[in-house]
């Protein structure tokens, strides 16, 4: 035999036995998840750095700060169907909660999913029929703090599972300092930088609460915020953000003030307060301090951000306006290096796309912004940039989180994802052989797939399905007798009948 005949046999023979090993295209899951935007973007740039268009190195700084950006490429999850309200990832970067207007909180778990099953592992409703303004994490990871649109907080263990809900306090008291818990509808609520016991709370009853997260019976401390303008009274609180110390707590109101105090007391006044820093009426939904404690970033609802210096609060350091902001719970961060700040814009008639907003923080100018969703109109709401990953999360009013990554400056998260191949079925994978199958109980429901799932419905859906279902219901069998010719027959059924209801029943 030839060595041309030999070299075609060997062809046909398998280059080894049992499971042989399958490659992976990372190459090509990776170019699936690239931005296109982010390359045109970077060929401009480039374009003006060679042709020499501009005479100073303004291009070629902006072109060197677009790659220090984790935004090359993005992968969207998308199980929510109206506005993702609030977004955190705990402190190992592994776990996600989401919070939206459709009532749930998903989480999510990057270690779990692949590009073809980008899926929710658990799906809770925290409270029936209530949005969700606010979900934090616990500085450990373990738990997970929830503000939903009631005036009761609840606490959430990692896995989804409820383990506390706060007392609500008697509406019917006139002095806020005397109620247990709040009596209006929350807005915001963290937990606190450097104690894992406590965390605090604001509301529309012009109160910040600080609760120790292991007593449900009543907040530990109460701020009554005090409007200051002419006609004084109450104002609302709508945001809180706590100093990095965690020796001072600010927050902002609706009649658009700000204003801060110390964590330890007194409650009675705050250390600096200013009037006016927003719109009136305007809904500032951010409030965050910088990692020098003395910083204070504020995102307003009249489409302003502004940077504070605290230890001299009466004009801001630097003011930008032009960044509509629709959404109560749009938020404004800072990066982990603390040179940018993020946040969202939202939709309106001249500008039906918002977009995600990464802006210089010694000028507040724009280094880019990011269209997350350009096929129908949407708004940019929670944004986070993880120091662990170095990945940035965007949450958007179509329901989606947007997670974007480089693949060469971000650690896991959404690169786990993309690197992990989809689950293959072996061809002995038989999951009927080894399974008795005569010692499970098939029922037309299991067959149907209407139990499937189950664990993804909300209360309301359980309770539909457990009204159809007659056994579940406890629905009473028909009468075995009808009225005929004015009187009443009572039908005999013999053995054979009666075990045979439906034939009973059709009558």
């Amino acid at each position: 035999m030839s060595d041309s005949e030999d070299e075609q046999l060997r062809q046909f023979l398998p280059s080894g036995f049992g499971k042989q090993a399958v490659t992976y295209d990372f190459e090509g899951q990776y170019d699936k998840c690239r931005r296109p935007e982010y390359i045109n973007l970077l060929s401009q740039k480039a374009s003006k750095r060679i042709g020499g268009e501009s005479d100073d190195d303004d291009d070629s700084d902006d072109y060197d700060e677009l790659e220090e950006l984790p935004i090359s490429h993005e992968i969207a999850l998308r199980e929510h169907n109206k506005t993702v309200s609030a977004l955190d990832v705990d402190p190992a970067g592994v776990r996600v909660a989401s919070g939206s207007y459709d009532y749930n909180m998903d989480l999510w778990d990057f270690n779990g999913m692949n590009l073809a099953a980008l899926h929710p592992f658990r799906i809770v409703e925290p409270v029936e029929s209530h949005p969700i303004h606010e979900l934090q994490f616990s500085r450990n990871g373990e738990w997970i703090l929830v503000i939903p649109s009631s005036s009761q907080a609840k606490i959430f263990t990692r896995d989804g599972e409820e383990e506390l809900e706060y007392v609500r306090g008697d509406m019917y008291l006139r002095d806020m300092n005397n109620t247990d818990g709040h009596v209006a509808e929350l807005t915001a609520g963290a937990w606190h930088p450097t104690d894992d016991n406590l965390f605090a709370t604001s509301s529309l009853d012009s109160t910040i609460r600080i609760w120790d997260a292991n007593i449900k019976r009543a907040q530990r401390n109460v701020i009554v915020v005090k409007s200051r303008t002419t006609k004084g009274g109450k104002t609302r609180v709508s945001s809180i953000g706590w100093s990095p110390d965690g020796k001072y707590i600010a927050g902002a109101t609706t009649d658009g003030g700000i204003a801060y105090w110390s964590s330890s007391g007194p409650y009675n006044r705050p250390v600096a307060s200013i009037q006016d820093a927003h719109g009136k009426e305007s809904w500032t939904s951010g409030v965050v301090y910088g990692s020098d404690n003395s910083t204070i970033l504020t995102r307003g609802g009249d489409g302003t951000i502004k940077l504070w210096d605290a230890r001299n609060f009466k004009k801001p350091l630097l003011s930008r306006s032009g960044l509509e902001n629709t959404v109560q719970e749009t938020n404004i961060s800072f990066s982990p290096n603390g040179r940018y700040i993020i946040t969202g814009t939202s939709s309106t008639p001249d500008s039906p796309v918002g977009q995600l907003h990464i802006i210089d923080k010694s000028d507040l100018s724009t280094i880019t912004a990011v269209t997350l969703d350009a096929s129908k109109p949407s708004s940019v709401v929670k944004t986070q940039w993880h120091s662990k990953l170095g990945q940035i999360l965007a949450t958007t009013s179509t329901g989606a989180i947007h997670v974007l990554f480089s693949r060469e400056l971000s650690q896991k998260g959404a690169k786990v994802v993309v690197e992990k191949p989809p689950k293959v079925r072996h061809v002995d994978d038989n999951i009927t052989a080894d399974i008795d199958l005569t010692a499970a109980a098939i029922t037309p429901d299991m067959m149907s797939g209407k139990n499937r799932d189950e664990n993804r419905l909300t209360n309301q859906q359980r309770q539909n399905m457990a009204r159809k279902d007659p056994l579940k219901s406890r629905r009473p069998d028909l009468p075995l007798a009808r009225r005929m010719d004015g009187e009443i027959r009572v039908f005999n059924f013999d053995a054979e009948d009666e075990e045979k209801p439906e034939k009973r029943r059709k009558m």
